[in-house]
């Protein structure tokens, strides 16, 4: 029970995947709406909190407070950029890559609220960390927003993502303390699912992104 738990995002990914994939158009076509419920479901999670109204409810704690749901969408919006081009997955999770990252995004907000005291007082700064990188690339992922970048700039600036991903990666598989009275790093011993999204990503995007674009440079080189 214990490893389901602790890595419950990783499990229900492919359950948001089915969702997404069947319903993409739905989302992109209603993206505000869906922006703004999962605004008012995050701000109702950080409301029923301890220190404030104390209402225990396990499911949304678990799911939203612990972090899993924006972990999954994540791990979503992380993938996509690696899956076999054309491919119907591609397609469908293209499509609502920035809406994505934006809910994810505002459902991370409760689980930032609720582990800030911890991460300031040194414990899995990491997490910290890739929250603040989130900030900006959440920002210029509205439309609207981006449509007033350079695309240079945008591209560039959202490569901080892999920044924000490794970031992601420490902060769930290890266990680490800058606490001066108390510092330790301790490998996560139910993270080895964590390792193996890890060395999955890696081989998906040199099979099929820096492959594809060794071979494409090569085959454009003048005589």
């Amino acid at each position: 029970m214990d490893f389901i738990i602790r890595n419950l995002g990783v499990i229900i990914a492919p359950i948001l995947f089915l969702l997404i994939f069947f319903f993409s158009r739905h989302i992109h076509r209603n993206q505000y709406k869906y922006e703004l419920g999962a605004f008012i479901l995050a701000n109702l999670v950080i409301l029923i909190q301890p220190r404030f109204f104390n209402i225990q409810i396990p499911f949304l704690n678990l799911l939203i407070t612990s972090g899993h749901l924006s972990l999954a969408i994540f791990l979503l919006v992380m993938f996509t950029g690696v899956l076999k081009k054309n491919s119907r997955a591609k397609k469908a999770l293209s499509l609502v890559r920035g809406e994505l990252a934006v809910i994810g995004f505002i459902f991370l907000l409760p689980h930032a609220f609720a582990r800030l005291a911890l991460a300031l007082s040194g414990y899995n700064m990491s997490g910290l960390f890739a929250f603040i990188i989130f900030i900006p690339l959440t920002i210029t992922s509205f439309m609207f927003i981006r449509k007033k970048m350079n695309p240079k700039h945008w591209k560039n600036l959202h490569k901080l993502a892999y920044v924000a991903y490794f970031l992601i990666y420490i902060h769930l598989a290890f266990n680490i303390s800058a606490n001066p009275n108390n510092r330790f790093i301790r490998l996560d011993p139910y993270a080895f699912l964590y390792h193996f999204i890890l060395i999955l990503y890696i081989t998906l995007r040199i099979i099929y992104v820096i492959v594809p674009k060794m071979k494409k440079n090569k085959n454009t080189k003048p005589a």
